[in-house]
């Protein structure tokens, strides 16, 4: 419940009980808007636990950030790499290219659905233990991938369904993560550049292992992209400790000695105090910060309060959720751009009158992944931006609906982006038609998604683990759908019709 202030100086209670709505600004205090935004967000960290992750200092933030950001790239990169050999893997497997393509999809399906393992365990026992293990075997699916990619197509493609069931939790966990340890105000941004992370690992991916493929070959690429989870894997191990806080917070309340208060106009201002469930500040002393050795533990601490069972069941709940139902959608069609990318560049790009080798096709990627940077940005500063005027129009009280204007700007891109590239490349035009139409293309993809999964989060941050799960499913279904008709639908109708 908050106050509002009349125009006649009564105080109206208003409810603010609807999904994500938050106190963001406390009108009663001095200063700057800003400064009183500010404010009002650094008092909900616990007051009496000092291992509360919002309590970390900016630098320990970003560096679990960036750590989770790192493993979510290369989990991405695994995904499209292949784009730049589908060619010689049909030849050497003596399939054809929609036979390859089907590996990407064993990859996607059991990545989505992979999370309904993974993420139940992460709410249970933390997430550090699920980074630590899914990362290790990860790595050792792209080992198994580099020597079956020598060998037989059956192996190979047994191995890309175990590396999506491996690389799972990049889907769910970093977001999860951003929850854990940033405010309201700042989780924008710091969504965009996770999604940075995955949108930039399925189009850098591409473009190195490329000229690897073409100098090398497949095996090395695996190989590769084993060793740089390697390193990634040491720096979980020793940077990434747990984030996942199960102590009391802090409720902000309004206090009033009456239930409908006469005060001047001018001089109108609400007070607030801070309610912690069973505790007191006073007991400050008894909990001790974790030493740094402590913070590394495999897992710090179960949740008794969370029934796995329950974790398991409510993904497929939350299908009936017009918000998350919305966002799995949005989600899912913005990063199938990427998929049908991933499966197409060698169809498209190596016939006549482009005859692309391995290294240009990877290349194809780099017009994306600048698209991808100016979409971070729009999604990101810039809607966050737009959030904090409309919460200051709305007397300090954020709604998730107020990143949504910006969801314009991507659906304007994305059809522009598609449009250009579709009929640049029918026209048979400069390979900078098609290639610049894929970077404005890939812009309003990277705010489509982003913007989706900040909204969803918003909404039902207490859920975020298992929001993300629903997302994800729906996601790599409507991905997987994509790499078993898009390859037949291009030779059948064309590029502009799909």
């Amino acid at each position: 419940m908050a106050e509002r202030i009349q125009s006649s100086g009564f105080i109206e209670k208003i409810f603010v009980a609807a999904p994500g709505t938050e106190i963001m600004m406390d009108e009663g205090a001095p200063g700057t808007t800003e400064r009183r935004l500010r404010n009002l967000q650094h008092a909900t960290p616990s007051l009496i636990d000092p291992n509360d992750p919002l309590r970390w200092s900016s630098f320990k933030k970003w560096t679990v950030l960036l750590n989770g950001v790192a493993y979510a790239f290369n989990g991405a990169v695994t995904g499209p790499m292949m784009a730049g050999g589908m060619l010689q893997l049909a030849s050497f497997f003596d399939v054809s290219l929609a036979m390859v393509s089907y590996a990407n999809g064993a990859t996607l399906i059991c990545q989505g659905f992979g999370n309904l393992f993974w993420m139940p365990l992460a709410i249970k026992y933390g997430r550090r233990p699920v980074y630590l293990t899914s990362n290790l075997l990860m790595g050792i699916a792209c080992i198994w991938l580099a020597i079956t990619a020598e060998k037989s197509y059956v192996p190979f493609i047994v191995g890309r369904a175990f590396l999506g069931l491996f690389q799972a939790p990049i889907e769910a966990i970093v977001p999860s993560t951003v929850t854990d340890i940033f405010h309201l105000h700042e989780r924008g941004e710091k969504i965009s550049i996770y999604g940075l992370g995955v949108l930039g690992g399925n189009e850098i991916g591409p473009l190195v292992s490329a000229y690897i493929i073409q100098a090398l070959s497949v095996r090395w690429a695996f190989f590769i992209i084993a060793a740089c989870i390697g390193v990634n894997m040491i720096t979980l191990i020793f940077f990434m400790p747990e984030t996942k806080f199960t102590g009391p917070r802090p409720a902000i309340t309004i206090v009033d000695n009456d239930e409908t208060t006469t005060i001047p106009s001018d001089k109108a201002q609400s007070e607030h105090c801070e309610v912690i469930d069973g505790c007191s500040p006073d007991t400050s002393h008894s909990i001790t910060k974790k030493s740094y050795w402590e913070s590394l533990a495999f897992y710090s601490e179960v949740d008794h309060l969370v029934s796995l069972k329950r974790a398991f069941l409510r993904p497929f709940i939350l299908t009936a959720y017009p918000i998350v139902l919305w966002s799995s959608v949005i989600y899912g069609l913005a990063l199938g751009w990427n998929v049908i990318l991933g499966v197409s560049v060698a169809q498209l790009f190596a016939p006549p009158p482009y005859n692309f080798k391995s290294g240009a096709q990877g290349l194809v990627f780099l017009s994306p992944f600048i698209g991808s940077l100016a979409g971070t940005y729009l999604c990101g500063p810039l809607a966050d931006r737009i959030a904090t005027w409309a919460t200051k129009r709305n007397h300090g009280i954020r709604e998730p609906e107020m990143r949504l204007p910006a969801c314009v700007i991507a659906a304007v891109l994305t059809f522009l982006g598609a449009l250009m590239a579709s009929l640049t490349y029918q026209a048979k035009t400069h390979w900078a038609g098609p290639i610049v139409g894929l970077g404005v293309l890939s812009a309003g993809a990277q705010m489509g998604a982003t913007l989706a999964m900040s909204y969803s989060l918003d909404s039902h941050k207490e859920l975020s683990g298992e929001l993300m799960v629903t997302i994800s499913c729906l996601k790599s279904l409507i991905a997987w759908i994509w790499t078993w008709v898009v390859n037949d639908w291009l030779v059948a109708d064309g590029i502009i019709v799909v």
